[in-house]
């Protein structure tokens, strides 16, 4: 009877601790833009070029 007791409070604790509501998520996340109000996202810069180096190779 220890046993069964023990095993139903886990399944309620478990249900408890990982239940979840994702539209709650989703709906309380305010989506924002990057850069401005809806503008396209400007390319990243190139990387820099470094000049080669002379080892004699």
């Amino acid at each position: 009877m220890k046993k069964l007791s023990l095993i139903i409070f886990t399944v309620f604790l478990n249900m408890a601790l990982f239940s979840c509501n994702p539209e709650s998520i989703v709906d309380e996340v305010i989506p924002q833009a990057c850069c401005g109000d809806g503008g396209e996202i400007p390319p990243p810069d190139p990387p820099p070029t470094t000049p080669p180096t002379g080892n004699g190779g």
